[in-house]
Parts: C-alpha cells; sequence; structure tokens
C-alpha cells in the first residue's frame, strides 16, 4: 500500500489494459490492499522508452531488465504471461512433482539470492517439448514434456531445476535477455511485464525463446551451479549427469520416444560434453573416490564394483542407473568422514546392511543387492578411506566446499552493504505478494531486510508489510503485534496505519479500522489508498453519503480509476463511466474471441495428436508383424 506508488501503479494497470499485448491482461486493482510500486522506478519506463527508440545501448538494456526482473508484480505478469501462451499443465501428478523439488531445493538448497533479484516462483505449462526456462524475474517455467520425458525421477528433475535455478540465481536471464535485446527480444520481456510496449512490436518477438537459449557458456556455469545446490538441498548427485545422458539420447534418437516429448539439439548444446563434465564434479564430490567408466561401471578408487543395467524396455536407460548410482556413493562419500559411518552390520538373510535409509542410497541398495556386491562394497569403502591420508583427497574437496561457500558468503557481504533504493525495493516487493495473496513469500522477501545494513529505510513498512501477511494467513494475534509495533516506529507515516487498518477490516472490525484510515488521511490527506479503503468501508457499512464523499476524493485522485462501483461511479462521473462501460465491453469482445481461438488451437492439438497416436499403433503393429515373419 505504497501511496507514492499509488497512482502510478493505476496508470500501469491502466496502459497494460490499453497498450499491453493482447495475450496478457493487467492484474485488478485491489480495492485496499497495499501495493507493489509496479511502476515503482519512472527510470524502468525511461530505459522502456529508450529501448524503443534507440539501439546498441547495452548497459540500458541490462539497467532496465535488472530493474523489471526485481519487481514482485512484474513477476506475477510473468507467470499470467507463461500461463496465457503455454497453457498450464492438467495432470496434478506433474505439479506434484515439480512442487516436491522446487521446495527442497529452495528450502534445503545452499545459495544466496542477489539483492536485486526476487524469490523463486513456478509452474508447469503445457507444452510437451522438453525444457524449462527461468525468467529475469526468477520465475521458472517447466515444461510438462520435461517431467513426462524424465519419467517423473526426482533427482534427474531436480538436477534441470537446480540448473534453472542457478540461470537466476546468477542473473543469468537478465544478462540473456540484454544480449538478445539487440534483436529486439528483450524489448518483448519489458512489454510484456509492464504492458508498455504497443502490440505491433509485442506481437513479433518470442520471449520464451529467449529464456531457454542461453549461450553456451551461461549452460555451462548453470550445470555446475546446479549440481552442487541439487546436492546442497539432499537429492542425488548423480541426478544432474543422469538428465543430461537422457537428454543426450533423446537427442540422438527421437524415434525412441513419442515424438511430442522430443529435445531440440539447438536447445541444448554439447549433451555428451556437459554429461562428462557433470560426472567430474561427481567424483570430485566424492572426494575423488567415485568413477563412472564407459558410462555403466561403477568403480571406487578405480577398482570395480558394479555395472549398471537397464530399468526399462523403452531403451537402454543404463548410464542413467550407472549415475544414479555413482551418486549414493558420492552422496556417502561425501557426507561421512570414516567407513564406520557407512555403520555395515549384518542384515537379513546373511546379507550386509549399510548406511540409512535415506532415499538417496535408493539406487546403490537396489544395485548392491541385486549384484551381491556387499561384501565388495564394504571392502572398497574401508580401503577408500584407508588410502585419503596419502591422497589428500577429502582436504580437497573440503578446499573447493570453502571456495564455494566464499562466494555466498561475499554475496551476503555485499547483499548487506545494498543502496537505499535496493532496501526499500525489499519491502515494496514484500508489499506486493501480499497484494496477489503470496504472504509466505512476502514474510520471505520482507525478512531480507534485516540482513542489511541500512535496514531502517523502512522499518516500520517491513513490520506492518509482515502483519498484513500474517493476517493473511490467519494469525491476527502476530499480525495486530507487528502493526502495533510497526505504528510505534513511525506514528507520522500513514502507510502503518492504512496496513493496520486492513487487519483490523479482516478481522471484522470495520469501525476499528476506520480510526486507522482517518489518521492516515490527517497525516496525507492526498492519501489515494485511504481514500478508496474509506469509501470501501462505509459502502459495507452502509452509509453511502460518507462512501460517495471518499470515492469522489479518489476520483479526483485518479480520474481514471477502473474499481469504482458502478452505482457510485455513475453519479460522480457520468461521461466517464459511459466510457469505461465501453472499453469493458470491448475488452469482453476482445477476451471471447481469444478463448475461441484457443479451444480452435487445443482442438487442432488433440486432432493431431490423436493422428499421430494411430500412425504409431500401425507402424508398432506393422512391426511386430514384420518381426513374426
Amino acid at each position: 500500500m505504497d501511496l507514492k506508488g499509488w497512482k502510478r501503479r493505476i496508470s500501469a494497470a491502466m496502459a497494460a489494459l490499453v497498450f499491453g499485448a493482447p495475450v496478457l491482461s493487467p492484474l485488478p486493482v485491489a480495492p485496499f490492499s497495499a501495493r507493489a510500486e509496479a511502476a515503482d522506478s519512472a527510470d524502468v519506463f525511461t530505459a522502456l522508452a529508450g529501448l524503443l527508440g534507440t539501439a546498441g545501448m547495452y548497459s540500458g538494456y541490462l539497467s532496465a531488465i535488472l530493474d523489471a526482473g526485481n519487481n514482485a508484480y512484474y513477476q506475477e505478469q510473468t507467470r499470467l504471461y507463461d500461463a496465457h501462451e503455454n497453457g498450464v499443465d492438467r495432470n496434478p501428478a506433474d505439479h506434484q512433482i515439480v512442487d516436491e523439488v522446487m521446495n527442497g531445493l529452495v528450502e534445503r538448497g545452499t545459495y544466496v539470492l542477489d539483492i536485486r533479484s526476487l524469490p523463486f516462483r513456478w509452474n508447469v505449462n503445457d507444452s510437451s517439448e522438453f525444457n524449462a526456462a527461468c525468467f529475469p524475474t526468477n520465475y521458472i517455467t517447466v515444461n510438462k514434456g520435461l517431467v513426462v520425458g524424465l519419467n517423473g525421477n526426482i533427482d534427474e528433475i531436480a538436477g534441470v531445476l537446480a540448473h534453472e535455478m542457478t540461470h537466476g540465481v546468477k542473473l543469468h536471464a537478465a544478462y540473456n535477455y540484454a544480449r538478445a535485446a539487440a534483436q529486439a527480444f528483450g524489448i518483448n520481456f519489458l512489454g510484456m511485464v509492464t504492458g508498455a510496449v504497443r502490440p505491433d512490436v509485442v506481437g513479433v518477438l518470442a520471449d520464451y525463446s529467449v529464456a531457454k537459449n542461453v549461450i553456451l557458456p551461461a549452460e555451462y556455469e548453470a550445470d555446475e551451479g546446479g549440481f552442487y545446490l541439487a546436492a546442497s538441498a539432499g537429492f542425488n548427485p548423480g541426478g544432474p549427469a543422469a538428465a543430461m545422458a537422457r537428454m543426450d539420447y533423446m537427442t540422438k534418437h527421437p524415434d525412441t520416444f513419442d515424438r511430442s516429448y522430443g529435445a531440440d539439439p539447438y536447445d541444448h548444446p554439447d549433451t555428451d560434453k556437459r554429461e562428462a563434465k557433470l560426472a567430474e564434479m561427481l567424483t570430485a564430490y566424492s572426494a575423488g573416490h567415485v568413477t563412472v567408466k564407459d558410462r555403466k561401471e561403477i568403480l571406487i578408487d578405480g577398482q570395480p564394483l558394479l555395472k549398471a543395467m537397464y530399468s526399462t524396455d523403452t531403451y537402454d536407460d543404463t548410464p542413467e542407473q550407472a549415475y544414479l548410482i555413482a551418486g549414493g556413493l558420492a552422496h556417502a562419500f561425501h557426507k561421512y568422514a570414516t567407513a564406520e559411518e557407512w555403520a555395515f552390520r549384518p542384515g537379513e538373510n546373511g546379507r550386509i546392511a549399510f548406511l540409512d535409509s535415506d532415499r538417496v542410497y535408493e539406487y546403490l541398495k537396489d544395485a548392491v543387492e541385486r549384484n551381491h556386491a556387499e561384501a565388495e562394497l564394504e571392502r572398497l569403502v574401508r580401503a577408500a578411506y584407508a588410502a585419503e591420508g596419502a591422497t589428500g583427497a577429502r582436504e580437497k574437496m573440503h578446499s573447493e566446499e570453502a571456495e564455494r561457500l566464499s562466494f555466498w558468503q561475499e554475496r551476503m557481504a555485499k547483499n548487506a552493504d545494498a543502496n537505499e533504493k535496493l532496501v526499500e525495493r525489499l519491502y515494496k516487493n514484500a508489499d506486493a505478494y501480499n497484494d496477489i495473496n503470496e504472504p509466505e513469500l512476502s514474510i520471505t522477501e520482507g525478512a531480507r531486510t534485516f540482513g542489511c545494513d541500512r535496514q531502517d529505510v523502512k522499518l516500520a513498512g517491513v513490520y506492518a508489510v509482515r502483519g498484513r501477511a500474517k493476517a493473511l494467513q490467519g494469525d491476527f494475534d502476530g499480525a495486530m503485534q507487528d502493526c502495533d509495533y510497526a505504528v510505534s516506529l513511525d506514528p507520522k507515516d500513514a502507510y502503518v496505519f492504512l496496513n493496520r487498518a486492513e487487519v483490523k477490516r479482516a478481522m471484522g472490525l470495520p469501525e476499528a479500522a476506520l480510526e486507522d484510515i482517518t489518521k492516515a488521511i490527517e497525516l496525507d490527506p492526498k492519501a489515494i489508498a485511504a481514500h478508496k479503503m474509506a469509501a470501501d468501508v462505509e459502502d459495507e457499512l452502509g452509509r453511502t453519503e460518507a462512501a460517495r464523499g471518499h470515492y469522489a476524493a479518489y476520483h479526483k485522485l485518479v480520474p481514471d480509476a477502473p474499481d469504482i462501483p458502478d452505482e457510485y461511479y455513475k453519479v460522480i462521473d457520468p461521461k466517464g463511466w459511459e466510457r469505461i462501460q465501453k472499453e469493458r465491453e470491448k475488452e469482453r469482445k476482445r477476451a471471447a474471441e481469444e478463448r475461441q481461438k484457443q479451444e480452435e488451437k487445443r482442438a487442432e492439438a488433440d486432432k493431431e495428436a490423436a493422428k499421430d497416436d494411430t500412425q504409431k499403433t500401425n507402424s508398432d503393429e506393422q512391426k511386430k508383424g514384420e518381426q513374426k515373419k
């Protein structure tokens, strides 16, 4: 509920309505919620205008895209755009898998966001292409084709999504869009999220292709970062190499799979080299003990333990199985400093049991049991630890880990020293997350200010926003504690009173809410949000005259505000009301036409899919007939 940004916020929404790409609708203007300053930076729009009028200004592109990428309102617009362009996967199981992986990576993984970056959000789209992409807003779109193509394998999916997160953590997406802006692609991203680019410009641009087509050096860096991020979150360290092996096979043998889940070699460059590099990381992560020979044999210190076997009749997935088995070994060697910690012990039926029930060891345990290799595993593991003193392998592993940790510590220090504008943006983003009903993200984003040296810039605002987030979660006691504290910190800030008013209103205390709203108006007579909130509360209480007065004040401050109830708007501004009705009708027709187009598009896709299925069935039957002959 940033009062200074309120008018610009509505102007941005109206611009999106009038000038935005037809594929994207602006967010509705919530009547009394705290505002993210969507147009917070006039510099975003200034830079955007510069983008449209000039070429070759890379630093200008980068500055504008970084700024847009650090705006929670734009992140939400990215999500809406993705849903419109790529659809939403209708299979709940796919969403469940991706949510499990992403929540694990976000909550348990070792990484530090740049102060200019937003918390990650994600969704599974309806595209059958084997892919995923990270936008400059740290929104990750995951194709259902990726989930299906990896057969729902948690560890392989974690490797891919940790790779995408690294693009966001390292700001690759922003740099990629800035570079692509020379070909006009970057402009589309800004147009997509701000709604400030002409439809004819937006219509010829391909933002999603920019998000997913990253230059090879950045892909290698994302592979490395993704490997350690996924491993630190407790996923199988063999997952990234296994996913790359699957991608490599799909690229080279597209006919082996359903054609709708093919892999584009342009989108996945040098998969064999990247797989080899990920296999090297796996070895390093195991203190140098574990290697995979010829993509199928698992060795410990160069001595063979067992060979992997394919697990499906669809194709030979031996390399994937090998990496996942080796990943279990690598996880244990990385975690434990002695062989005793592997807990070798008598098991059932005279077998030897080892390690614990962590899911990361499943492939290893299954393979060892299948090959009756328990005794050999124990022998090789004990020998490996006995040799570490001479090789210094564990010291090297710890040294490399310390270097990675040092990078995150340096970033934390840099974040702590962030300027006032960036610290202020944190609380504005927290405010925006409340607007779109993401209170957990609001609390997370607001908490980041506490690690900043200049946290007092908007400390009262941070507590006020957190109070509102707690109210959205149903914690009204905690909400009031935060809001009362915010008022005590800055009793001259109308903003904190309005947040407390929202909490009181949510608690069913409209009169108490009006007391805080009145105080806000006393502090700032031009408080746009205060007049709007007061009008809504008075209307709910049935006091129409008082409501009309506040709606009139709101309308005077924001003449084009679209969210005044019709019964008041018709009286306050008859001509304006008629104009809005015409615009609404025009928008309804456009939306109906768009829905019709989408339905026809889906119907055609279903028809083609059915045709492909029939052809595949006929082909399979023909092959079976030939084999019988």
